[in-house]
């Protein structure tokens, strides 16, 4: 008959296996393959610059570096720079992440199931496998950016300085996992090429002065938020300058979608992705939606966008409306049985919008033109659910070029010019005391 352990050896015996369970897993990275990665990759050619990109999957980050990223809500994109210059170029990752993790901020959240030598070799993985950000002339140079994990639809923006000059590449980038809003439209589709308008600035401004001053309901039967704003330039150039201030397209209402909305209302928590409502302008539901959320789903901006059967000297237009939205609140009116309450002040949203396309150094003229009456705290406007606002009537344009222009070189049209001054245009229009405001549009 076998003799019970003795104490003492029991808990060594417990000692060694908690050991066992906490240590026991080796450091095993993968080695990085720059031919595999440049055959899923995306790649600029321009002058004696090529730029090459790769936003690397969960299942892929696992494989190259040894440990899971996807969990802590990291997302690899390899980037490759095969600079031919005569300069020796500064690469920004701040431009593809404003808020992208260094290396060894990487290191510290994956590495705490290992002993010290293996802690120590994710450390130093992490650091040599990081994209630099001198990169030489006449050299090829290549590496990894830790950004935040973005689902749907990735705009990897990269940004590279030297010889007085700056360079800016664009790559949009399908990602598995959630079903976004855009993915309903075909873009290239709406218009036939001959239904394309081409029109001189003068002609543009004209147009937009002509269009609704208000989205609709899907039958016209009532007027929404204002049509306050539109923007000129490469589609692309208009979505990456976006990404790069932080702005997420919307997924699109589903089960999963209007679950994760009604959550995080109840718990006050933030959802990037949250869906935007359907509201209608040039006869069909916006074309996209992007949003830039704030500390939880009860804030944010969001704004909606349709692409215009017009162009203005060969680039695209798309007409948009945006507003903020400062609270939400159970309805029966939306799928996903809560609303926004926005700001009213809907001409702050407005401009800042322009504010933010400033600092993206993306944007480099705008303007304003007429688009309806003003409407005052004493008049205001409603939008569909019931929400007043107000506004100077004005719809700013902003047109977008290759450069990029700093932000003391954007140039104001000049066309129309919005009040500023808040509180004197209030005075201005405030109104009698016994003046009763329009009901809400049903």
């Amino acid at each position: 008959m076998s003799q019970p352990m003795p104490r003492p050896a029991l808990i060594l015996a417990g000692l060694a296996l908690l050991s066992l369970l906490l240590n026991g897993c080796s450091f095993h990275p993968g080695t990085v393959q720059p031919e595999q990665l440049r055959e899923g990759a995306q790649q600029h050619e321009e002058e004696a610059l090529t730029v090459t990109a790769n936003v690397i999957s969960d299942r892929e980050a696992r494989e190259i570096f040894g440990v899971a990223l996807g969990v802590h809500g990291i997302q690899a994109v390899w980037i490759e720079v095969d600079n031919h210059t005569s300069h020796q170029l500064y690469y920004l990752p701040v431009t593809t992440d404003q808020e992208y993790f260094s290396p060894l901020e990487v290191a510290w959240k994956v590495k705490g199931k290992f002993d010290r030598d293996d802690e120590q070799a994710v450390d130093r993985m992490f650091i040599e496998r990081a994209m630099p950000v001198n990169l030489p002339a006449g050299e090829r140079t290549s590496g990894f950016v830790f950004t935040n994990r973005d689902l749907g639809m990735k705009v990897v923006n990269v940004t590279l300085l030297g010889g007085g000059r700056s360079w800016q590449t664009s790559f949009m980038v399908d990602v598995p996992g959630i079903k976004l809003d855009v993915e309903k439209v075909n873009i290239e589709e709406l218009y036939e090429q001959h239904e394309y308008v081409d029109m001189s600035r003068e002609e543009l401004r004209q147009w937009l002065a002509r269009q609704p001053c208000c989205t609709t309901n899907e039958d016209s039967s009532g007027s929404g938020d204002p049509l306050n704003f539109a923007l000129v330039g490469d589609s692309q150039l208009l979505l990456s300058a976006m990404v790069q201030r932080g702005w997420d397209l919307t997924e699109r209402i589903h089960g999963g979608s209007i679950w994760k909305t009604t959550k995080s209302f109840l718990i006050g928590s933030s959802y990037r992705y949250s869906p935007v409502s359907s509201l209608y302008a040039l006869d069909r539901p916006q074309d996209l939606a992007l949003q830039k959320a704030r500390g939880n789903i009860h804030q944010r901006n969001h704004l909606r966008l349709w692409r215009a059967p017009v162009m203005c000297e060969g680039e695209a237009v798309w007409l948009g409306q945006i507003s903020r939205d400062i609270g939400v609140r159970f309805t029966f009116k939306s799928p996903t049985l809560t609303t926004h309450k926005i700001d009213p002040d809907v001409d702050e949203a407005r401009d800042y919008l322009l504010q933010d396309m400033i600092f993206s150094q993306r944007l480099s003229e705008f303007g304003y033109v007429r688009a309806m009456d003003a409407r005052s705290i004493a008049e205001p406007g409603h939008n569909l659910t019931g929400d007043p606002f107000i506004t100077d009537g004005l719809r700013l344009v902003m047109f977008f070029h290759q450069p990029m222009t700093p932000m003391h070189q954007v140039k104001d049209l000049d066309w129309e010019h919005p009040n500023r001054d808040r509180r004197a245009w209030l005075n201005q229009q405030r109104a009698p005391a016994s003046s009763t405001p329009e009901s809400p549009t049903p």
